[in-house]
């Protein structure tokens, strides 16, 4: 390369720097001159975050409007991510857990560890243990101690030293930045937990304390300038009316765990950007019940709340900038008073066997359910269980309940499943005379003892004589449905069965068991072989049968509706806020129509009429009652040497409006449940229909 050449080469390459050189400066001075006030606008403007503003939660009422669950204004207190300290978390939240004690209040604490040395998991927590140790990533076997020690660390405090009782944190040159005696690092471990579990962040604020005091409040809002990032918002607190009226159907809310929240995520149900909708940390959510089954019409929409920050993550503004819209109402089915009557008169009921009777007669009995229905909707006016508890303790006393035996948090009107007995032989009966094996003026002889096998002999109670199917209705005759059923088959029988709704779900808003009808299959899968005494034991509800009270109450309707078959709710309709607007109705709807001739109606009706009259398995039980009543009881066997009480009825019988099933574990006899049944017919059709402002007097809430 020649001189000339290297000159030229270097000139290009000077005059290529030298415009660089001329567009950066240009650029500097574009941003410094011209566009600088634009950039430091925005670097003193920093970046914006939102929060999620609480929207009430929609009502729970009964058919006439008259409240289950009620909102009230509370007081909450929050730790706030834009305003608390990241260094300074746990100083803050010790300030004020100290306050807290000072005052005598409760804050937040679900850390299912002891708050005094030797640290160890409470008693009754093992589901909230398990949660612990999968959320430490920890194996099974860890204990209370090695947890706490984990926390400790994880949640800057330190080193946990057993022998000394002390948490200490030490600096980068290993010395001691703080120290925490363990009982005070058991307080705020308690906190820090929580706060993790419901992903507190800028988005999310936590909820500390819940409802507290008007004076608490007050206190804790003056001291906002020692306590940064803790504030006090008002609230809208869940109330029952009656927490222990319908506690398995209303259900209760709770806090969102980081379980379901990541089945939430995995819905696509979290709050996002492009979700706003979704649900965010501090909210809580309905667990079981109507309210999880009407979440998201109760839920509401919650107001949005925007924060700008400054570039050092200084708050500079708070604008609420969408506000939330209240929850829609959620219009039960259910009558309160006649709720009320079931309730009290199973509870009455079963008080009264245990102290008043013999063992056959349901000294033993210890629990039951007890369902209402009207005859033309499917509607559940009324749907009790025994025992129960209170929704508006349900928190306080979830540990006791779930060792308490028999379950009372177990909904047995939904989740029981029970053999029906004699109740059953109304199916039989309508199967029969359909089918045409037997006929209204037919007679079979019963002399006690069924004698159609040689080497199975099932017996009656009683020596009946020639019997029709009216009077083995009205007494109960074993011998008639025995034969009945023998001649129909066990294919037949469940066949007419199935049209009436027994042994699969009803369909209900609440979870169910599905129960089941006998036949082979069920006699195979118990390593047992079919038989022809099967099939006539079937036929009076015993064997394989296993039905929950709710389907016997759509059954019971079944017979009374003339075999057409409702679907059954508890959901009337849902309403805006203010029950300016329905949103939802529930129409009534059938389900199925059991094939059964119109003349096969009345002959079964008379049957059951008569079962109530002089001579019938419930007479007594009735007497005085002005209203004609069609009933059939049962006693089917249960576990070990005890008899299940299983009820059925409905009025009046030549006009039928409510259908009602009874059933009382180890109750003695099928008559036994008649009064639980006649406490609901005395309510509903002389009993109060007062109803609250909410609605006028006995006007029915479509």
């Amino acid at each position: 390369m020649n001189e000339k050449q290297e000159k030229t080469r270097f000139a290009i390459l000077g005059g290529v720097v030298g415009f660089l050189f001329l567009v950066f400066v240009y650029q500097l001075m574009l941003i410094q001159i011209a566009e600088g006030e634009a950039y430091a606008d925005q670097a003193n403007r920093g970046y914006t975050a939102t929060q999620s503003i609480p929207a009430a939660r929609g009502e729970i009422v009964d058919r006439y409007g008259r409240p289950f669950t009620t909102n009230r204004i509370g007081f909450d207190i929050i730790l706030d991510r834009a305003f608390l300290p990241t260094a300074k978390q746990n100083q803050v939240i010790g300030d004020l857990i100290g306050q807290m004690e000072e005052m005598g209040q409760a804050w937040i604490d679900n850390l299912p560890i002891t708050g005094d040395e030797p640290f160890a998991f409470a008693d009754g927590k093992e589901t909230e243990v398990a949660r612990l140790k999968s959320h430490l990533g920890v194996a099974e076997y860890a204990s209370a101690q090695e947890c706490f020690s984990w926390l400790a660390e994880r949640y800057g405090l330190g080193t946990y030293d057993p022998r000394t009782g002390l948490c200490t944190l030490l600096g980068r040159n290993k010395e001691v930045v703080g120290t925490w005696d363990a009982v005070t690092a058991r307080k705020l471990i308690g906190v820090r937990y929580e706060m993790e579990q419901r992903s507190f962040s800028l988005r999310n604020t936590y909820t500390f304390a819940q409802d507290v005091g008007t004076s608490c409040a007050t206190i804790i809002a003056e001291l906002g300038y020692r306590l940064p990032g803790v504030s006090v918002v008002q609230s809208t607190v869940r109330e029952f009316v009656e927490g222990d009226l319908a506690p398995h159907i209303i259900g209760v809310t709770g806090p969102i765990y980081s379980d379901e929240m990541k089945e939430l995520r995995e819905e696509g149900k979290l709050y996002t950007a492009e979700n706003p909708r979704g649900y965010r940390g501090n909210e809580l959510i309905g667990k079981f019940g109507i309210e999880k089954k009407y979440e998201d019409q109760l839920r509401g929409t919650e107001g949005v709340r925007t924060i700008s920050l400054d570039s050092k993550g200084s708050v500079v503004g708070v604008e609420e900038t969408v506000p939330p819209t209240p929850g829609s109402t959620v219009v039960l089915t259910l009558d309160k008073n006649l709720q009320r009557a079931g309730q009290d008169g199973l509870e009455n009921t079963i008080k009264d066997l245990q102290t008043k009777t013999t063992v056959n007669a349901g000294m033993h009995a210890n629990a039951g359910a007890v369902v209402a229905v009207e005859v033309k909707t499917g509607e559940i006016l009324a749907m009790a269980t025994y025992p129960s508890y209170d929704n508006a303790t349900y928190y306080q006393d979830y540990d006791a309940l779930n060792q308490q035996k028999p379950e009372p948090l177990l909904n047995r009107a939904t989740m029981g499943t029970y053999r029906p007995g004699s109740t059953y032989k109304p199916a039989m009966a309508v199967a029969g005379l359909s089918e045409g094996v037997i006929t209204p003026g037919e007679t079979i002889f019963c002399g006690g003892v069924y004698t159609r096998f040689s080497d199975y002999h099932p017996r009656c109670l009683y020596v009946n004589g020639n019997i029709n199917v009216v009077g083995a209705l009205q007494v109960s005759c074993n011998i008639f449905f025995y034969e009945t059923g023998y001649r129909l088959g066990i294919q037949r029988q469940n066949e007419y069965s199935a049209h009436f709704g027994l042994g699969s779900k009803t369909g209900i808003e609440l979870p169910e068991l599905p129960g089941q009808l006998s036949s082979p299959a069920t006699q195979a899968a118990a390593g047992l072989t079919w038989s022809d005494g099967n099939i006539v034991q079937s036929a009076i509800g015993q064997l394989d049968h296993l039905f929950t009270p709710v389907q016997m109450a759509g059954y019971i309707a079944t017979l009374a509706n003339n075999g057409q078959r409702m679907q059954l709710h508890l959901t009337k309709s849902i309403k805006s806020y203010s029950f300016e607007e329905t949103l939802e109705e529930i129409q009534p709807t059938v389900v199925d129509r059991v094939p059964a001739p119109p003349e096969v109606w009345p002959v079964v009706r008379e049957g059951m009429t008569k079962a109530t009259l002089p001579g019938g398995t419930s007479y007594w039980y009735w007497t005085g009652f002005p209203l004609p009543v069609a009933s059939k009881t049962g006693t089917p066997e249960a576990s070990g040497d005890n008899l299940d009480s299983c009820y059925i009825c409905y009025i009046p019988a030549d006009d039928p409006q409510i259908a009602i099933a009874v059933v009382i574990e180890k109750g003695g006899q099928g008559y036994t449940g008649a009064p639980v049944a006649r406490a609901i017919a005395e309510e509903y059709f002389f009993g109060s229909s007062d109803v609250e402002d909410v609605a006028e007097v006995g006007t029915l809430l479509p």
